[in-house]
C-alpha cells in the first residue's frame, strides 16, 4: 500500500496502536494545545521532533504519511499567503496598494505554516493507529459524565464512528467523479471565476447524491439487524488503561511543560 486516505486505519501492532482509544484522543487535544501555545522556532523544533518520533514509533512510512497532505494543501497555502501579503513590522522587504511583504509577516506565515502542518499530522496519527469503533469509543468514554443530564452519549459514538468510516470513501469516491468529469472535457483549475463555479457544483452535486446513497443503504442495514440506539450496547474488545498509557500521557504533560518554558526564548 503506497497510498494512504486521511481518515484510513492502518492495522499494526505499534505502541501507538497498543494505546487506550480516551487516553490516545486526550493526548491529542493536549498536542494540538502545545502546538497552539508555541510562538517561535525553538517551541516547534521540539513538537515537530517529538511528532515526528511518533511517527516513526507508529510504524507508517513517512512517503504515505506526507502523501495524504495533499487534500489540504490549498488550505495551508492560502492561509500562508495571506499572512505574507498583509504582514506588519520588521523589514518591509516589498510593497504595493494593500499589501506589504515584511519580515515579521514571513517569519510569522513559516510558523503557522509549520502549526497547520504539525496539527494535520497529529491527527492523522490518531485516525490511523486507531479504528473508528475504538475513537467512538474513546469519545463514548470522555462524554460519559454528559449521560446523566440527557445526552445521548452512544449515539455520539456511533455517528462518529460512522464519519470517520466514510470520510475515505467518500474521498475516494471525489476522485473518482473529477477523474469522470475531466474525461468529459471540465477543468477545474483553469476559466473564469463563474465556470470554476459551475465545475465544482458539477463535482459537489454528484458527491453529495453518493452521501446520500451510502446513508439510505447504511440505515437499511442497520435497520435490518435490528439496531437500536435507545438500548446500551457490547462492545467484543475491550479496552483498559496500562502503564503504557500512563507513561504516554505524563510524556504528553512534560512535553506541554517544556513548550510552556520555551514561550519565552
Amino acid at each position: 500500500m503506497n497510498h494512504m486516505v486521511f481518515g484510513n486505519y492502518l492495522p499494526g501492532h505499534s505502541w501507538l496502536h497498543r494505546l487506550h482509544p480516551t487516553g490516545k484522543i486526550v493526548s491529542l487535544i493536549l498536542l494540538i494545545t502545545w502546538t497552539l501555545l508555541a510562538n517561535n522556532w525553538a517551541n516547534y523544533a521540539v513538537l515537530a521532533l517529538v511528532i515526528l518520533m511518533l511517527v516513526k514509533l507508529a510504524q507508517v512510512p513517512f512517503r504515505m504519511l506526507f502523501s495524504s497532505l495533499k487534500p489540504f494543501v490549498w488550505l495551508i497555502a492560502f492561509t500562508v499567503l495571506i499572512q505574507i501579503g498583509f504582514g506588519h513590522g520588521g523589514t518591509t522587504y516589498w510593497h504595493w496598494g494593500i499589501f506589504n511583504v515584511t519580515s515579521v509577516g514571513v517569519t510569522t506565515a513559516g510558523l503557522i505554516f509549520v502549526r497547520f502542518l504539525l496539527i494535520i499530522i497529529v491527527a492523522m496519527l490518531l485516525t490511523v493507529t486507531t479504528s473508528p469503533n475504538a475513537i467512538a469509543k474513546g469519545v463514548e468514554t470522555l462524554l460519559m459524565p454528559l449521560k446523566k443530564v440527557g445526552v445521548p452519549v452512544a449515539m455520539i459514538g456511533i455517528m462518529l464512528s460512522i464519519a470517520l468510516r466514510f470520510i475515505p470513501t467518500l474521498l475516494t469516491e471525489m476522485q473518482t467523479i473529477m477523474n469522470a468529469q475531466r474525461s468529459r472535457g471540465v477543468v477545474f483549475n483553469g476559466g473564469s471565476l463563474w465556470q470554476r463555479a459551475r465545475n465544482v457544483l458539477s463535482l459537489i452535486i454528484p458527491l453529495l447524491v453518493s452521501a446520500f446513497r451510502h446513508a439510505d443503504n447504511l440505515a437499511d442495514a442497520l435497520g435490518a439487524s435490528g439496531y437500536d440506539a435507545s438500548q446500551p450496547r457490547s462492545s467484543y474488545y475491550q479496552y483498559r488503561w496500562q502503564r503504557l498509557d500512563t507513561m504516554a500521557f505524563v510524556l504528553v504533560l512534560v512535553i506541554g511543560m517544556i513548550v510552556v518554558g520555551l514561550r519565552g526564548v
